[in-house]
């Protein structure tokens, strides 16, 4: 990747007719927290705000030149030794260059010549690998990925297969096979970091986390030239502790006469039991069931007293626990009737629910709580990573309702 490919103006690279460069996708967080991605704001506003959050990964948009110009400073200074005593601040530009049509693009403008050319040659040569996977399709979209020496991110899962094409540098994936909600610890699908683990890897919490010690955890580097395979649902961590990296993961589409996920991998089907009883307290409370749900994990676990469940009515909690039990009953016949089943279809349903409080909804109300949170509060933005000074001279906030904090000119 060369700035010429992102078009230079006058390119008319996803600008105007003027020649106006086009912006991109930037996630800005200070080392260690850098950079968790989360859905946008506009996506819990609609939904009444049902969870606390206080992010501190920052997203913007600046133009490419703007982008390689901040990370250059930010390099010079750490090898002058003139940064500060502060956890510096890492840039991560992740970017759609390729749309779900198949087409070249740049910031959803047409993407230049070089671009273009660049993706269809990488289409060419992935799609013998690609044609293994066994319910391929066509290739759906492709990013491109650019950051710096010590960025993580966080351990998540997607729901399309994926190929993982290292342009240069290296980075340690760390991956996990699908399921494992009981070691893995998966946020509610309400929540911004819906598809996320509540553990972090880099340094693990037994004590908050016990059932981590059991996951099932593989690790491997890749360098430039290798793809890596990520087939759907697993989980999996990327870290640079090498060097700054470029990447491209291309993401493809099943055929259409596929199986839906829950009858070719036995181990979705606990994904399954998740949504649906996260679907069912949700149908009947809106944006409080996050609360509800947080405040019967507390029952669950003797705290009453002390936490949201003494301030909710007990009527309340008893439909919720009623709508969750006949859920989970009803997920056992289902999974009964499916080949292979699934080992939890042998727990009872009172069990089934117990455990999902416990892992998904025990702690998440408090994690990032505030005293005067309730549903219908927004997030609390007082914890995002400042931008270096040069980048904050050019920047504006952006709107509530824009996936990002600032846009960059």
């Amino acid at each position: 990747l060369s700035r010429r490919v992102f078009g230079a103006p006058g390119a008319g690279a996803g600008g105007d007719a003027a020649g106006e460069e086009p912006s991109f996708n930037v996630a800005a967080d200070r080392e260690g927290p850098c950079c968790r991605y989360f859905e946008p704001q506009a996506k819990a506003q609609k939904a009444e705000y049902p969870y606390p959050f206080a992010p501190s990964t920052h997203l913007y948009r600046d133009q490419f030149d703007g982008f390689v110009k901040t990370v250059r400073k930010a390099s010079r200074m750490k090898n002058s030794g003139t940064a500060t005593n502060r956890k510096r601040v890492l840039h991560y530009l992740h970017e759609i260059v390729m749309n779900g049509q198949g087409e070249a693009v740049v910031a959803g403008g047409a993407a230049p010549p070089q671009l273009k050319a660049d993706l269809d040659a990488v289409v060419v040569a992935l799609e013998p690998l690609a044609e293994n996977q066994p319910f391929f399709g066509r290739f759906a979209s492709a990013k491109v990925w650019l950051g710096q020496r010590g960025i993580v991110m966080p351990i998540h899962y997607d729901a399309t297969d994926n190929l993982y094409v290292m342009a240069w540098g290296r980075k340690k994936a760390i991956l996990s096979p699908p399921g494992q909600l009981d070691a893995l610890y998966r946020y509610p699908n309400a929540h911004p970091l819906a598809g996320s683990s509540q553990v972090n890897l880099t340094a693990p919490d037994l004590t908050l986390h016990p059932h981590f010690q059991g996951a099932d955890l593989r690790e491997v580097v890749v360098g430039p030239g290798d793809v890596l395979y990520l087939p759907a649902w697993w989980w999996h961590q990327f870290e640079q502790p090498f060097e700054d990296t470029a990447a491209l993961n291309v993401w493809s589409r099943d055929r259409d006469e596929s199986p839906e996920a829950s009858m070719r991998d036995m181990r979705v089907r606990e994904h399954a039991l998740s949504d649906q009883l996260e679907g069912s307290v949700e149908q009947l409370f809106g944006n409080e069931a996050g609360v509800v749900l947080g405040a019967l994990a507390a029952r669950g676990k003797g705290k009453s007293d002390d936490d949201d469940a003494a301030s909710l009515d007990e009527q309340k909690l008893d439909r919720a626990n009623e709508a969750l039990h006949a859920t989970a009953e009803s997920w056992r016949e289902q999974v009964a009737r499916m080949p292979g089943g699934h080992p939890k279809a042998a727990q009872p349903a009172v069990d089934l629910v117990a455990e999902y409080l416990e892992l998904t909804h025990r702690d998440v109300m408090q994690e990032q709580s505030w005293p005067d949170w309730k549903p219908g509060v927004g997030w609390d933005v007082s914890q995002i990573a400042v931008l270096p000074r040069d980048l904050r001279e050019r920047c504006e906030p952006a709107p509530e309702s824009s996936p990002f904090m600032s846009i960059c000119g």
